[in-house]
């Protein structure tokens, strides 16, 4: 099953149940057997893990978006999904299924990642060390052109094409299954070493690429397990680290968040910001749900 590029939180945003909305009496199934009632299944959700796990995320959503969703925009989501929609090409609508979501729900997993990725950018510190590091590591923006392939045979022929003497145009045509940038023959939106929207390899094979009209002469494998032919449009100087030093910090946070050794010590940032907006939960099956958060880095001087 094809995965998505963008790494969901699944230490926050697990997302799914609905049901804690509910609290009434309108009955949800009869049988001969007896029945079971909104109330009644509310009731048992509260006391399930899912239900307490779903309630914390409802609580750390809220918080999180009221304290830094205005950092996020919608053009950042959308790019950020326009940009992973034309690596899966015609397969997109499949891999949503599989992973059971759909378009707005992916949507909205990519903007709590972004939220989440201000928060702690917030709250934790990086230091001069870690910034210089990057910056060495770091590749300015380009921009490239990809074919998103129907398969790996597919990927060599479009190559083979291109060594023959045919135009991208013209390649682009015949053997792409993305029509996200159909208008732009393939152009994607500029990306540097920091985009967490480009797959890695497409990154890699792209910042090897020397010229303008370069093209990968092997299939690109992506992470996602697709396959791609990349041309290389244009580049650009590597600026001063000044100047990218807050893009520089947004990639070691996510970077940070990525690692699942940080578990806690993300919880510890997230339940700093829930103490800080006083959250304070009334029901007394849910007064635990949120334990692992609000108890977190109390003990223990955290980053």
């Amino acid at each position: 099953m094809r995965k998505f590029i963008w790494g969901l939180l699944v230490v926050v945003f697990a997302g799914g149940l609905v049901y804690l909305g509910l609290n009434s009496s309108k009955t949800l199934m009869t049988s001969d057997s007896g029945k079971i009632t909104e109330k009644a299944f509310l009731a048992d959700v509260k006391k399930s893990q899912a239900g307490q796990q779903e309630f914390a995320n409802m609580v750390i959503t809220t918080v999180l978006e009221k304290q830094y969703g205005g950092n996020v925009s919608k053009s950042d989501v959308q790019n950020a999904f326009d940009t992973q929609k034309a690596q899966y090409g015609d397969s997109f609508k499949s891999v949503l299924a599989s992973n059971n979501t759909t378009e707005d729900q992916f949507k909205t997993n990519i903007k709590n990642n972004l939220i989440m990725t201000a928060a702690v950018k917030a709250n934790y510190k990086v230091s001069d060390s870690q910034i210089k590091q990057a910056y060495k590591d770091y590749h300015q923006n380009t921009t490239v052109s990809m074919i998103t392939a129907k398969d790996e045979d597919s990927a060599n022929k479009a190559i083979a094409d291109l060594k023959s003497g045919d135009s991208w145009a013209t390649v682009y045509k015949k053997y792409t299954t993305d029509q996200t940038y159909a208008k732009q023959d393939g152009q994607i939106p500029v990306f540097d070493s920091t985009s967490t929207s480009v797959d890695s390899a497409v990154q890699d094979a792209a910042f090897k690429l020397e010229k303008t009209g370069d093209y990968t002469t092997s299939p690109v494998k992506g992470a996602n397990g697709g396959f791609y032919v990349v041309q290389l449009d244009k580049t650009t100087n590597k600026p001063s680290l000044n100047s990218v030093r807050n893009k520089l910090t947004d990639k070691i946070v996510t970077t940070f968040l990525n690692d699942q050794n940080n578990n806690s010590k993300v919880q510890a940032i997230i339940g700093k910001i829930l103490r800080q907006q006083n959250v304070d939960v009334k029901d007394a099956q849910l007064k635990n749900a949120l334990n692992s958060y609000l108890t977190a880095g109390l003990s223990s001087k955290s980053k």
